[in-house]
């Protein structure tokens, strides 16, 4: 939504690697002029430990229902069908350092144990696609801009301020972009293409890949259709995912 409501309290609202925290960064520094070393290259997680940064408040992960009237709150989401899941990966790139195995399923998810890793995950979370609805209390702003179409990102961003982007924001808001890049490219060829090529009955080699990227895949290319999850749970027979097409014959196949 696009509008800004008139009071002193900001705000931002977001579900884990939607980059919420480096938001509240760039507000803070926006607004408090909170000074953060750009030759740092810690964490928006730990960079808004700043007191300062605490101002800008904190939902998440993202409700509506618990957005208080009256305060400007930015959600920040990705729109793209084809990034629905980037968020989910980039938590785990920045947040962890590492994806989830088997162990970390069960510590963190509620999944039987010795349940197949994909079939546990993607039966109880991921053939969920994340929420992109228009939300009714906040100001959205798209995450794909902020990598694809950066000019248009930093005017939405002046527009929920409501003033001129200054230089050092500017500047923490390249600096990260540019961070992250190399996440955002690494899903595009890994998930993205991989996914590109099951819609076009393409064998590509994933032999390689993490089972939690195989499992973004998965999902990515399912989005929510529980159809095709069900028949992609009813199928797969715990063997390894080598290639794309292994993977658009469990989903795809008769019966």
């Amino acid at each position: 939504m696009s509008f800004i409501m008139e009071n002193d309290v900001w705000g931002v609202s977001w579900n884990p690697g939607n980059m919420g925290h480096m938001l509240r960064c760039a507000i803070a520094i926006q607004l408090y002029n909170v000074e953060i070393d750009l030759n740092d290259k810690s964490d928006s997680h730990l960079e808004d430990k700043k007191p300062s940064v605490q101002e800008i408040k904190s939902f998440h992960p993202h409700d509506d229902n618990i957005i208080p009237e009256g305060m400007k709150v930015v959600r920040p989401y990705f729109a793209s069908k084809q990034l629905s899941y980037f968020p989910k990966y980039l938590h785990y790139c920045k947040f962890f350092g590492f994806f989830p195995d088997g162990d970390t399923m069960h510590e963190y998810y509620n999944i039987t144990e010795g349940e197949n890793f994909y079939k546990g995950l993607l039966t109880n979370i991921y053939w969920h696609v994340p929420d992109n609805s228009e939300s009714q209390k906040c100001f959205d702003i798209k995450m794909d801009n902020f990598f694809d179409n950066f000019e248009l990102f930093v005017k939405n961003f002046e527009e929920f301020v409501g003033q001129k982007i200054k230089q050092k924001t500017f500047d923490f808001l390249e600096n990260k972009r540019l961070n992250n890049l190399s996440h955002l490219d690494d899903f595009k060829n890994k998930v993205v293409a991989s996914v590109d090529c099951i819609a076009r009955q393409e064998a590509k080699d994933i032999g390689s890949l993490h089972d939690y990227e195989k499992l973004l895949i998965v999902s990515t290319y399912v989005q929510g259709n529980w159809d095709l999850t069900s028949r992609f749970l009813r199928n797969y027979n715990n063997e390894e995912l080598k290639n794309t097409m292994q993977i658009h014959n469990f989903i795809h196949a008769d019966g």
